[in-house]
This record gives C-alpha cells, structure tokens and sequence, in this order.
C-alpha cells in the first residue's frame, strides 16, 4: 500500500474513480482506498476512462461477494484485504494457514491483511505461534496456546512469551479448567504498560464483582460471565448490575417460547445497547438455523443453532460448523 500527498489533478481524478467504483457496488471504503491506490500507483494516461473503472468495480464487486460469502471474511477484512490481495490470494492463504494450524488460521489471517506485505508476516505469525507453542507446551500445556496466541505478533516473542509465562503461571494455574477466563485475562493484560499489574487488577475486580452478584443471589456461572465482561470496562460493579437486568429482561422474554437455550441467548444478548431487539435477532437466527439443518441433518440442529446464531452471517457459519461436525465423526 503507497501513501502521499495529491496534486489538484490526481485529486479530482481519484474522485471519479471512487465514485464510478462505488455505483458498481464496490464497498464504500474499498472503493475510497483502491481509487487512492490506483492514482498513487499509475500515470493518469495509464488508468483509462470510465469503462475501465466499472470493468475494476465489477471484478472487485464480484470478489468481495466472493469472500463474504465462500471464504467467511467481514468487511473489513475485504476492505484492508483487496488492495494488497486478490480474493484467490486470500483464499488460498486461508487454505494454506489452515494445513499448517486450523484453531489459528483465521487470526492469522485477520492480523496479518493488516500488514503491508500479508503473505510474509502471515507465515511469519504462524512459524511464531507455532513454535511458541511447542515450547511452552512442555512448561504448562494448560495455558501454552493461551500464552502463544497472545505473544506470537510480538518483535522477540519467544522471550516476551517466556517473561509472560514466568509472572503469570501462578495467577493462570488457578484458572488452568477455566480457559476461557485465562484467555480473557490475557487480553486484558498483555498487551498492557504493566501487563502483571493489570492481570492482577483485573483479576481482583472480577472476584469483587462475582462475590457482590452471588451474594445479591446471582447464579455462580451467570455471575462469572458477566463479571468477565463487566472488568473490561470502566465502572465494574455498575456495569455489572446493568447486564444482570438486562440478563433477566431477556431471559423473561426468551424462554416462552425457546426455553432450552434462554440462558445462552440472555448471556449474549445482556452486553447489546437494545438488548431486547438484539435477543429477537438471535431467536430468529437460531429458529433460521434450526429449520436449514434439519432438512441436512436433524440430529445435530439444535446443536449448530447453539453454535452458530450469534455471527453476522448464521446460516454460513451454521453450515460450516456442521461440516466440521460431520467430517470429525
């Protein structure tokens, strides 16, 4: 990706062609920077006229939808991705990612579309990871993916890795049935000025937090899930108290009519501005998914539903989980 300053000419000439790309479905913030690339990287003689432009807006239509709806990208991934790769590139390097390690594949991928050069610092991401692992493996296995995926985008990451592991084995073996609460520990933490204090601040809050729900009469696991989203914030034990009535608010609504799976909706509905309207969009989703995978496989509907209602885009992430359900029996 180049950057620079535009003259008047290349100003107005970018313009045409982000609005020419745009009313070809192109996404508006892909169209904005392939036209800035386009005029960054080529002598105006050399970018043709408006039929070009539309010929390039509907191929980078085409591979948007392509992404979206066969490999499983969001937009932004498709907007920081197209300009550096095309979508074969991209799903190829998926493909590749996943031979090499399929539960780090996909953040590998997003983190690595970000860098300038996404095929290099990919690889170069998952050698990390994988090594990491490895080798920390034989120090805690409980916590070595935890540990590797939190450090293997660093400069030295193996020693950052090893200095992380060495302060935090104690905190993270009381936690070693709960992965992810040590994984949301390290996301809080590591990448933090001080990342021992703030694993130790956070820590602290979330006990205060579950020990003030449970005696108010909170259920324990209800309590720990929202005190783990409740800790990341600002105000804890405010926050706290506002998710649990939003917790009940949908729970009441739920479970008239999908009473089985009330609670996970709850869970996930509780953090959302309009909770209510978010657990309508969810119920939808589940009965959407529920009603597709019968049709495939009915024994394992409600399973995928579970799985799958809360993405961006249910029925595609419902027919994938089902395949990797299928293909692991």
């Amino acid at each position: 990706m180049l950057r620079g300053r535009l003259d008047e000419r290349k100003r107005m000439l970018r313009g045409l062609i982000e609005t020419t790309l745009a009313e070809q479905g192109v996404l508006p913030r892909l169209a904005m920077r392939m036209s800035l690339q386009l005029v960054l990287k080529f002598a105006a003689r050399e970018l043709g006229d408006q039929t070009t432009w539309r010929a390039v807006g509907g191929q980078l239509h085409r591979e948007t939808e392509y992404l979206k709806e066969t490999v499983g990208l969001v937009e932004r991934q498709i907007v920081v991705g197209l300009p550096k790769l095309s979508a074969a590139q991209i799903e190829s390097f998926l493909e590749e990612l996943n031979s090499r390690d399929p539960v780090i594949a996909r953040t590998v991928l997003n983190v690595a579309l970000d860098a300038a050069e996404p095929l290099s610092a990919g690889r170069r991401y998952i050698a990390e990871y994988r090594r990491l692992a490895r080798q920390l493996k034989t120090v805690d296995p409980h916590i070595a993916r935890t540990l590797a995926n939190a450090t293997f985008m660093a400069r030295v990451p193996r020693e950052k890795a090893m200095d992380h592991f060495k302060h935090f084995a104690d905190l993270f073996v009381k936690f070693r049935e709960d992965v992810g609460f040590a994984r949301t520990v390290a996301k809080a933490a590591f990448r933090a000025p001080d990342p021992v204090k703030a694993a130790n601040d956070f820590v602290g809050t979330y006990n205060a937090v579950v020990s003030e729900l449970t005696s108010e009469g909170v259920e324990a696991d209800i309590a720990k899930t929202i005190a783990s989203i409740a800790s990341l914030g600002f105000e804890p034990m405010p926050t706290a108290h506002k998710l649990v009535k939003n917790f009940e608010s949908v729970v009441s609504l739920v479970k008239g009519t999908h009473p089985w799976v009330a609670r996970t909706i709850a869970l996930s509905a509780c953090r959302a501005a309009d909770p209510l309207a978010m657990a309508r969009s969810y119920m939808k989703n589940y009965d959407d998914i529920v009603q597709m995978v019968s049709r495939i496989d009915p024994r394992r509907a409600r399973e995928v539903a579970a799985q799958a209602f809360r993405s961006d885009n249910p029925l595609r992430w419902a027919k994938r989980y089902l395949h990797e359900l299928q293909r692991a029996v």
